[in-house]
Formats: structure tokens, sequence, C-alpha cells
């Protein structure tokens, strides 16, 4: 098992400075540190499927879940961190949810398409888990799990994952087609699934 960073930013405030943070902190996620930290994926969304709107959305990969939250106060990335203001509080220059999962190893390929979820609410579990387990046959590969740790946010996240696709395209047009209508309707959620789960889904592609 892998540690995750499941990353939405919602909103850039202060562009300059976020700049200078992820200029400064790109180095840190070549995979050769004792976090094991690396990029997987990071772009910008070019769907938000579900829920309010997400500019950027990334996965990172760690050694392991407890690696992955380790991370975050590492002094380096700490001092990358502290270019955007206090260490406490990053909210003027960024509003971002940074999720901590332990999940199963993920392989990505190029020209890919993903979904990357948080889950803010499960209202129904049996519904839930229900659509959950029809669902993952439209998935080429798959990381995800309940979030043990949440870096940044104001909105706490229960689960996080994120989903392969063959490509872009898919990635922003299934949620919508009869196949996938199929397995939201084994857990009550076609047409509407607010009364289930609570959910942002984004849809990037894997950078060349």
């Amino acid at each position: 098992m892998k540690g995750y960073w499941i990353n939405h930013v919602v909103d850039i405030k202060d562009p300059e400075r976020f700049g200078a943070y992820a200029e400064a902190s790109i180095p840190m996620f070549q995979g050769n540190n004792q976090y094991g930290a690396k990029i997987l994926l990071f772009g910008p969304v070019a769907a938000t499927v579900l829920g309010n709107p997400v500019q950027y959305a990334a996965v990172a990969e760690f050694n392991s879940v407890q690696a992955s939250i380790e991370f975050w106060n590492d002094p380096d990335y700490a001092a990358a961190r502290a270019l955007m203001g206090p260490l406490d509080d990053e909210s003027a220059v960024v509003d971002r949810r940074v999720c901590c999962i332990e999940g199963e190893p993920l392989t990505v390929s190029q020209n890919q398409g993903f979904w990357l979820n948080h889950v803010h609410d499960i209202i129904d579990e049996a519904a839930f888990w229900r659509y959950a387990e029809a669902s993952m046959l439209h998935f080429t590969n798959t990381t995800f799990g309940t979030v043990v740790h949440q870096h940044a946010g104001e909105q706490d996240i229960q689960l996080a994952a994120a989903l392969g696709f063959d490509s872009i395209s898919k990635a922003m047009e299934i949620y919508y087609s009869p196949e996938y209508k199929a397995s939201l309707a084994t857990g009550g959620m076609e047409g509407d699934e607010t009364h289930v789960v609570q959910r942002t889904i984004c849809a990037i592609e894997v950078s060349q």
C-alpha cells in the first residue's frame, strides 16, 4: 500500500505567491527523498463533473500514508509553503483541499483521463457502497480510501479517490452515459444522488 494526496485546488487567489510556492516545491516531488514524494497527476480541471467548480487537481504518491502525513511539515517543504504566508493559514493565497489516504499502488499512462474525487458526506452508506461496487467496472485503474488526515481545506472530506479512464473525453462524458446511469441506479442515485452522497468529481488529463 502507498500513501496518496488527492488534491483539489478550488481557487488561486494570489497567482504570484502560489507560483513561487509551486516552483520551490516541484524538486521535492521527484520520488528521490525519504518520503518517496512523487507527483503522478497535476493539471487544470477539464470539467467539474459534480460539485462546486475546481481549478486544478493533483495526485501525489508517497512511500506510506504516514509519509504522506509527515511530509507536510518537512523543513524543506514547510519552507516552500512559507512563501504563501503563515504555515497555519494559506487562505490568502489559495483555497485547496489536501487529503491523505492509504491506497493500492496507482500507475498512470499518458493521455489517460482521471476522476479525482472528494466525498464530503455519505448520507446513505448502504446505497452508496452498492453503487460504488457496481461502478468499478467502468474504471481502468484506481486507488481510493478513507481520508486519514487532511492537511488543508475548509470542508472536511471523508473519502478520496483517483479513478482512471482510457481518455479525458471518457472521464468527462461517462457520468451521463446509460451504462454509468445503470451503476448509479443500484444505489438509487440516477438523476439525483444528493440524498445518498455529497461529493466533488473533477476530470483531468494525464499530461504528456
